[in-house]
């Protein structure tokens, strides 16, 4: 039995600061009703991934300037996804580290991975110069939340390409990632 896919109290509370410094009060109580339940986060705590990704889909909706179609909620979660793990202490930590070589990264998804998520696997392979297949276990992520996360972190690199996402069976999702 694979452990339940969780995410720290920590990257929670960064959803909650993005939108506190985007929309205030006002934002973070739409936020919390959005979510329904509370927001009172401690950095400790265990969170299910599953929550997590309803609680990035809220915010990105309180964020966007225009209504979202259902079909692009969980990309553009995603893409916000990365935005705020970029504010976390990790986030600031590494990232920079990695702005140049957006391929050494991905190779190394599984380190990185390990330090936000308590069973959900990280595997990559790498298929070219400019593309890595990445493997996703155990995860509890619409398929498009990670394509989404993906692209906003290779446009965080100064690159352009594409991301072709597969699910694999459930709760397994495969990317394939290209840049130029």
């Amino acid at each position: 039995m694979s452990l339940e896919p969780s995410i720290k109290g920590i990257f929670m509370k960064s959803h909650v600061q993005a939108v506190f410094r985007a929309k205030g009060e006002e934002g973070v109580r739409a936020l919390e009703a959005c979510y329904g339940k509370s927001l009172a986060f401690k950095v400790s705590d265990t969170i299910p991934v599953k929550d997590e990704s309803r609680l990035i889909e809220c915010a990105t909706r309180i964020l966007a300037d225009h209504p979202i179609p259902e079909d692009r909620i969980a990309y553009e979660a995603g893409k916000v996804h990365f935005k705020n793990f970029s504010q976390t202490p990790l986030g600031r930590l590494t990232l920079p580290f990695f702005k140049n070589n957006y391929r050494l990264i991905l190779l190394r998804a599984r380190y990185l991975g390990a330090h936000v998520f308590q069973g959900v696997k990280f595997a990559s392979e790498e298929l070219g110069p400019k593309t890595v297949y990445l493997v996703m276990s155990n995860t509890d992520y619409p398929i498009d939340h990670f394509k989404g996360l993906f692209q906003a972190w290779m446009e965080y690199c100064g690159l352009t390409g594409a991301i072709t996402p597969r699910i694999i069976e459930s709760k397994v999702h495969g990317y394939t990632i290209e840049w130029q």
